[in-house]
């Protein structure tokens, strides 16, 4: 299984909700750092805890239109992130508005191609403006 085909597997997995099948494709080591909210995961298990968040806040989301790039010991996925914004995020109560946001992912390996680690970055802000918590009017000065 290639890098990519990995990276793409691990979405499926997190579309269909099967976060614990995960495990047969991730190493003993594993940290993940989501770069808009500044926390870092430092175990498959608290991993998987930050992607109940966002099923919680989105039942419905959907890793979708992803294009991949991939190295020795590294993958790159561009994808967007969609789905209906139906229960809390953190603090925020759910809007019933929708989300959909680019997102770049990078996936490290291992020599035995298990995943070792991650980073995602998207756009925070434009996340609270799609859902209605902050006005992009306000944002910007405009009237």
């Amino acid at each position: 299984m290639t890098h990519a085909e990995t990276h793409l597997k691990m979405h499926q997995l997190f579309n269909e909700r099967r976060f614990d099948d995960m495990d047969a494709y991730v190493g003993e080591q594993y940290a993940y750092i989501d770069h808009a909210r500044g926390i870092t995961m430092h175990s498959l298990d608290e991993f998987k805890d930050w992607m109940r968040e966002w099923s919680t806040a989105f039942s419905d989301a959907r890793v979708l239109g992803e294009s991949f790039v991939e190295g020795e010991y590294v993958s790159v996925a561009y994808f967007h992130g969609r789905g209906e914004n139906d229960g809390p995020m953190g603090s925020l109560p759910a809007t019933r508005r929708q989300m959909d946001i680019p997102f770049c992912e990078t996936l490290r390996y291992d020599q035995q191609g298990r995943v070792i680690g991650g980073e995602v970055y998207y756009d925070q802000l434009s996340i609270l403006t799609q859902l209605g918590h902050i006005e992009s009017s306000k944002l910007t000065g405009a009237s």
